[in-house]
This record gives C-alpha cells, structure tokens and sequence, in this order.
C-alpha cells in the first residue's frame, strides 16, 4: 500500500512536467524514492502498475462510498455520496490524474462500474419504462462523473458534503427512482456548507 501511494504521487509530480509515455519506471521509482527491486516486486511493467492503480482507485472509491440501502425491504447495495466525495477530496492528486484523455482506460471502466452498480440496483426499485433504464443509467453517471470532474478542474471549491447534497437535489428520485442509489448516508450534517 505505501509503495502504491508513494508511486501513485511520483505519478502526479511527474505528469506535471512530461506525459505519461515520456515517464519511465526509472524516473517513477526515483521521484518515489523506492528501488525498482521494489517496484518489480509488484508490477510487471508500467503499464501493470497503471493498470493496477486504476482499478485500486475504482475499487478504493466504491469501497468508501459503500453502503446498505433496502428499496423494496431487501437489502441492496448503495452508493453514500458524502463518503465517495471526501475520497475523491482526499485522493484529488490521482483522480485528477487518471480522468486525464492520457489514461484512456479509467473513464470507460468507471463508467462500466456505474452502470453495473445502477443496473443491480434498478432490480430492487420500480422502473418505468420511460424514459428506458438505459437512458436513466447514462443520465446519471454522467451528470455525477462531469459533476466530479469539474469539481476537480474547480480545485474543489465546494464542501464534499455540500456538493452530495446538491447532486441529489438535481438527481431527483422525481425523476428517476435510480436516483436513491445515490444515497446521502453519511453525510455530517455540520459540514454541509458551501465552501471548503
């Protein structure tokens, strides 16, 4: 874990400077003040340890974000969005990072994680057929993706809990039930101002 957090902001600090096909593993285990002994250990190559971030970064940000909701009196996974906006506030350097067009296989595979997630949930809720479920899914890990990403851009200009709060007053569970999947368990309700 230290070695990945430690290459993941060499990673930053040099895509400051070059990109990402200019960066060898040399100047990555360098700037991380590890050995590429060290490096090796855990990554075939670079493109490995991308690999392996980008999924440890999805994989990091649903685990945060986690929670239990019970639409239909089963129990179903959801989405706290409080908890996945203080990750992406608290691991800022890497999602800026991967959101990049350089990595073109974070957004698409986070994207995929969504639309898995609101499909799973869409089965515990009432779905009207209009506009189809399709439709519902796109309109809502987009809005919540652009949101993040301009969050991002706006070097966080908002509270993470004020920016959960007006997400679902714009994903209305009105207009879509699949909006509920975006929960707002766990946010701190002292913190739900607007600026940081």
């Amino acid at each position: 874990m230290r070695t990945n957090e430690r290459l993941r902001q060499a990673l930053s600090q040099l895509l400051q400077q070059k990109t990402i096909r200019q960066i060898s593993v040399q100047q990555l285990t360098k700037t991380a003040e590890i050995t590429r002994g060290t490096f090796y250990l855990h990554y075939k190559d670079k493109t490995d340890f991308l690999e392996q971030t980008e999924q440890q970064v999805i994989t990091e940000w649903f685990e945060a974000a986690k929670t239990t909701l019970a639409p239909d009196g089963e129990l179903t996974r959801g989405f706290a969005l409080g908890p996945a906006l203080r990750y992406v506030d608290g691991h800022h350097q890497i999602l800026s990072v991967l959101l990049d067009p350089q990595f073109t296989q974070f957004r698409p595979q986070l994207r995929q994680r969504f639309t898995q997630e609101l499909q799973g949930y869409s089965q515990h809720v009432p779905v009207t057929a209009t506009p189809p479920i399709d439709v519902q899914i796109t309109f809502l890990t987009t809005s919540f993706l652009g949101l993040v990403e301009a969050w991002l851009a706006d070097n966080r200009r908002y509270r993470p809990d004020f920016l959960a709060q007006s997400f679902r007053q714009l994903a209305s569970s009105e207009v879509t039930v699949l909006a509920d999947w975006f929960s707002l368990v766990g946010l701190d309700s002292a913190l739900v101002t607007e600026k940081a």
